[in-house]
């Protein structure tokens, strides 16, 4: 059986499959992109997106963000080799990555902000 990660309940792995939720996402896009028009933005600031995905959303992110900046994170190195895929050659040095669990963040007053809309469910506690 999958899950809705795409991946074996068997497993206890980290990864996603990133094609089959790029394809099955709208309803986490429809989500965000009301979350997004609800965001009184400058343009001009530093985001995370925790979270990132396939960067769909994110996509949309950086275009209100016209001269701000986004750190793209997912735990998922599928997740983020699509979201790289998708968001580099629009966004090129206005979009990092970073993999990491968002209960262990590397990162300490990096950001004017966190976005995030399908995220957090999945962290325990």
């Amino acid at each position: 059986m999958e899950s809705e990660r795409g991946e074996s309940s068997a497993s206890h792995t980290r990864e996603w499959n990133a094609a089959a939720y790029h394809s099955l996402s709208v309803p986490q896009l429809s989500w965000g992109r009301k979350v997004l028009s609800r965001l009184n933005l400058r343009g001009d600031e530093s985001l995370m997106d925790a979270g990132c995905g396939t960067g769909r959303l994110t996509a949309e992110l950086l275009e209100a963000l016209t001269r701000g900046r986004v750190v793209a994170v997912d735990i998922s190195q599928n997740m983020l080799i699509a979201a790289r895929d998708h968001l580099t050659p629009q966004f090129g040095p206005r979009i990092h990555f970073a993999s990491c669990d968002l209960q262990d963040l590397p990162f300490r007053k990096a950001f004017d902000g966190i976005f995030s809309t399908a995220a957090f469910h999945w962290v325990p506690e």
